[in-house]
């Protein structure tokens, strides 16, 4: 049993020995392949152009969750029909939910939408995109005929761009333009630290740092608007009542003025009845609008409260130095595989011709 196991070894190392004889003897071979596979490598590293990757780093500050009203807001808001369950408990939205903002369809649009300066001419981002996105990129063009290939056969959708309040439809051009964001562009949530990261790569370092800078200002805009809309819609129906309420208390201030005018002179029973109950009205009235005047200035604070605030602790900046491409890295990547390459034909030269041959014979 040893003396097999012990053939075994030898006849192993027989093998790679004779392997290595091989390839020593291609040398030369293996050598001009991979300096050439180099070559083809420093091209295609020439041929890249710059890119360069400005970023900005955030924390939002979370609610203490404090009541501002307490009940008497609960109470007005269920007269309304607003949820404030985040007013009574936590009204927090957490940063793990940031990245579902950044990809969604209204978030990409506007961002699309926004204007940037390039070279002194003011255009959208939309149409920068559009201008610049036939730049030579090999690994786009691979993506775009193994993965992409379907969709260049058959075609995407042909869906209309349509869109209201509340319903929206992308069309093809939107689409490619959010997976050529989606390349560039890219948001970080650090759950353990609660700092977010956000940045954007592309040829032009002023517009990388143009589209990072609207990019998180739109984010902070839409997470305030998220966290503060039932506090915003409490406020606009308190408000709304209290100024319903101020008109009917003044109406009924310049109606009792009207009826002691017209009966200065007069002290009936009848007189004094009809003004006392003027009088009652008034008073009724006057207690609701303080009352009101109150809860709108609770529901303003409530407003303050719901607000995040977000502190900057990396700011945005042009950046200097390229992100991209690795030149060296993809010489030697071009290199090694010219390496392997090679090596891999000369291990397999003869054992193809034999099969080659006894095909054709």
């Amino acid at each position: 049993m040893n003396e097999i196991k012990n053939q075994q070894i030898i006849e192993d190392e027989i093998d790679l020995i004779e392997l290595l004889k091989k390839v020593y003897l291609e040398k030369k071979f293996i050598l001009k392949i991979s300096i050439l596979a180099a070559l083809f490598g420093v091209a295609y590293a020439l041929f890249q152009p710059n890119e360069f990757t400005s970023s900005t780093t955030f924390i939002p500050q979370l609610s203490s969750n404090v009541k501002a009203g307490g009940s008497s807001l609960s109470g007005l808001a269920s007269l309304a029909g607003i949820n404030l369950g985040g007013m009574e408990g936590s009204s927090d939205f957490p940063p793990t939910l940031y990245p579902q903002v950044v990809e969604s369809v209204p978030f990409r649009l506007e961002l699309l939408s926004s204007s940037i300066i390039n070279n002194s001419d003011e255009l959208t981002l939309r149409d920068y995109i559009l201008n610049n996105k036939g730049s030579f990129n090999l690994i786009g063009i691979l993506k775009k005929y193994t993965i992409g290939l379907p969709s260049l056969i058959f075609g995407p959708s042909n869906n209309e761009n349509y869109t209201n309040s509340t319903i929206y439809s992308v069309s093809k051009e939107d689409k490619n333009l959010f997976e050529i964001l989606n390349q560039f562009f890219s948001l970080d949530v650090n759950d353990k630290e609660g700092f977010i990261t956000m940045s954007f790569t592309d040829q032009n370092s002023s517009v990388s740092a143009q589209v990072t800078q609207i990019a998180q200002s739109l984010l902070q805009e839409k997470i305030i608007e998220y966290k503060v809309q039932s506090s915003k819609e409490l406020l606009d129906f308190t408000t709304r009542q209290y100024n319903e309420k101020k008109f009917t208390f003044e109406k009924l201030q310049d109606t009792r003025a009207v009826f002691v005018d017209k009966n200065i002179n007069i002290s009936s029973s009848l007189y004094q009845n009809k003004l006392s109950r003027i009088e009652s009205e008034l008073s009724i009235a006057q207690t609701v609008v303080q009352q009101l005047a109150s809860q709108v200035e609770q529901a303003k604070l409530q407003v303050n409260k719901d607000t995040p605030v977000f502190t900057t602790i990396k700011p945005v900046t042009i950046p200097f130095k390229r992100s991209a491409p690795e030149r060296s890295l993809i010489v030697l990547i071009f290199g090694f595989l010219g390496l392997v390459l090679s090596c891999g034909y000369v291990l397999v030269k003869e054992q193809a011709m034999e099969i080659f041959k006894s095909i054709k014979s």
